[in-house]
Order: structure tokens, then C-alpha cells, then sequence
């Protein structure tokens, strides 16, 4: 009897004990999930505070949130400036965060690559009289969609710039080329030429104030408020020359070099037809062509006049293909183009003549 008892004791023994250490290891294992849980909502908080911000670019920019900045990107492209043609030059969120306590020094430079003189904000403030060459004012401008829009820029003109660096009474073009790689290229007539701000921009030159072109360090897009201007990244920004020129491509956001070039300005290739001049069916339509379509505007005329700048624009919009209309021929027609666009001199007059057959 006793015998049987002992084996019984023993074995109600040992299944308290695997009792005990089945709950002991259920408690070890809420205790790693409970820390695992801890570490998880403390990693998350971390990102979260942190945003998504590219802490290697340095320029504040927020991934997604650049806009069509690049896309637009220019004359940063073929495109004549894409950069930012639909929404203008950048993301209004953007702002100039990422540079804190960091001074944009602006090289300028030879086409060569030798380095000039390069400045700061801080030391143009310092070489220059501000009442001579420090601007503030609005600027009117339209991009490739096109659409009309009003910037409020402040800062140093470009005329002064180029004085203290040596180079005003020789460039002949300069090229403008922000950190990221987009670049414009300006001759010196397409600099200094008068420009003007246009309160009824894209419809009437009434009420133009002349303007004059900056380096920027303080602008707002969207705005004719001067007490809206905020610290951003410096930018070449510019009038117009006539209420329809699309200038909106050409602001160079986040300017870090400008390239001086001394040699003779280039000029633009003539434009040509598509079918070529000649017999053409009656109702027949005419595209005007240019192996630089992008980055150029063509002007025309169909009156036998001379086309300038203020005639109309055979491809305003980069992206609306639609408005770019192919000219019908219904009677004997001669169309004159002028081709005109940023970095070189406006083309020669180009003459086709169209004769309608039944």
C-alpha cells in the first residue's frame, strides 16, 4: 500500500511542478511582449517627430513634397523650365528650411570653371549701399501652362552683382544654375534690357512699373503684399518685357553659381514648316517647327508684317498641346516667324508661302 501511495505522491509532484513552470514561462513571455511593445511605440514616436526629411540634402525639402520642382525642372530641361511651369518655382511649404545658421555662398565663375568672387548675403550687405542696390517690388510673370502669376521679391540687383565682381562691362551671357543642376542662361541684352512689372499681366501693359533683376533672398509666390516677403533660398527673379512673355521657367530657385561668358552671343535657328512651303490643299493646316521646340517661342505673323515679340505665339503651353494650333491655309498665305528664347539672340526672319489647291 505504501509502495502505491509514494508513486502517487510523486507523480501529483511533478505536475505541480510543470504547473509552476508553465506559468512561470507564460509570464516571461508577457513580459518580453509588453517590452517588445514599448520598444516598438518609442521607435515610431521617433520617426514621427522626425518626419521624412532627406537629413543628407541639407535643403529642408521634404520627400514628396518638391512639387513638379524637378520635373518642371528646366531650362533646369528641355522643357524651357518645368521646374515649376504649372505651379510656378516652387513648393509654397518649401520654404528655405535645411540652411539654419548656414550662409548660401553664390561662386562666380568663369565658363572656364575658375572661380571670380563668391558672396553671401551678409557680405553683399556689407559691400554694398542699400539704397543703390537693394530693390524690393512685384513681380508679374507667366509660366508654360501657361498662367498668370505675382511674386513679392526683395534683394540685390543683378547690375550691382556683377559690378563688384569685375565682370559687368564684358558678359556678354550669363548662365544661372541652381544646386540641384537647374540652370538658365541669359544674354546681356535679355538682362538688362528694361523689363517691367504688369498689374493686368497676360492682358493689358497698363499701369507698368519698371523692375530690375535680383538675386533674391526674401520672396513670396502668389503675392502683391510686400509685408508678406519671407527668408527663402536666394533666386534670380526678373520682369518682363511685354504683358504675355513667359518669364515664370526662367526663376532660378536656390542660385549657387552664375557662369560668366565673354564670347559673342549665339542666335537662334530659324524655325520651319511642316508640310514644307509650296502647294498645300485648300483647308490644309501648317505646323511651325523647331528643333529646339522646348525651349523656344515662335512668333508669327500672317499678314505679311514683320512678327516681334508681341505677335501672337504659335506654342504658348509646354503641356497643352491643345493651344499649340496648327495654322489652316485657305487662301494664298505667307507666315513669318520669329523665333526668340533665353541664352541667345532672336532669330532671323523666316518666310514660308502656302498656295491652296482645290
Amino acid at each position: 500500500m505504501e509502495r502505491t501511495a509514494e508513486p502517487a505522491r510523486s507523480k501529483r509532484s511533478e505536475v505541480c511542478e510543470d504547473e509552476v513552470v508553465g506559468s512561470i514561462m507564460v509570464s516571461i513571455k508577457r513580459v518580453f511582449f509588453i517590452i517588445l511593445s514599448l520598444l516598438l511605440l518609442t521607435s515610431c514616436t521617433t520617426v514621427e517627430g522626425s518626419g521624412v526629411r532627406d537629413q543628407g540634402s541639407g535643403d529642408g525639402s521634404y520627400e514628396g513634397d518638391e512639387g513638379i520642382r524637378n520635373s518642371e525642372s528646366g531650362i533646369r530641361n528641355e522643357d524651357g523650365g518645368i521646374r515649376n511651369s504649372e505651379n510656378g518655382i516652387r513648393n509654397e511649404d518649401e520654404g528655405a528650411e535645411g540652411h539654419e545658421g548656414e550662409a548660401w555662398r553664390i561662386r562666380v565663375v568663369k565658363s572656364s570653371g575658375e572661380e571670380i568672387w563668391s558672396f553671401t548675403e551678409a557680405e553683399l550687405n556689407n559691400l554694398m549701399p542699400k539704397q543703390a542696390d537693394f530693390s524690393s517690388h512685384i513681380y508679374s510673370t507667366i509660366n508654360n501652362w501657361p498662367v498668370e502669376r505675382f511674386y513679392v521679391a526683395e534683394g540685390y540687383r543683378i547690375e550691382s552683382i556683377f559690378k563688384m565682381a569685375g565682370v559687368l562691362d564684358n558678359v556678354q551671357t550669363a548662365t544661372f544654375r541652381a544646386a540641384d543642376g537647374y540652370e538658365v542662361s541669359l544674354t546681356r541684352e535679355q538682362l538688362f534690357i528694361a523689363r517691367y512689372y504688369f498689374p493686368q499681366v497676360g492682358e493689358s501693359a497698363e499701369g507698368a512699373e519698371q523692375v530690375l533683376p535680383i538675386i533674391s533672398y526674401r520672396w513670396k509666390e502668389g503675392s502683391t503684399d510686400l509685408g508678406e516677403l519671407r527668408e527663402d533660398k536666394p533666386s534670380l527673379i526678373f520682369g518682363q518685357r511685354n504683358q504675355f512673355e513667359h518669364t515664370n521657367p526662367a526663376f532660378i530657385v536656390g542660385v549657387s553659381e552664375i557662369v560668366i561668358d565673354e564670347d559673342p552671343c549665339e542666335t537662334w535657328a530659324l524655325a520651319s514648316t511642316f508640310p514644307l512651303p509650296g502647294s498645300i490643299t485648300e483647308g490644309e493646316t501648317v505646323k511651325l517647327q523647331h528643333q529646339f521646340y522646348g525651349l523656344v517661342k515662335l512668333h508669327y505673323t500672317l499678314d505679311g508684317s514683320e512678327p516681334t515679340l508681341l505677335s501672337p505665339m504659335y506654342n504658348p503651353s509646354t503641356y497643352q498641346s491643345e493651344l499649340n494650333v496648327p495654322i489652316p491655309i485657305t487662301e494664298p498665305t505667307t507666315i513669318k516667324v520669329l523665333v526668340t528664347g533665353y541664352g541667345k539672340n532672336d532669330s532671323d526672319i523666316a518666310e514660308f508661302e502656302f498656295f491652296p489647291v482645290p
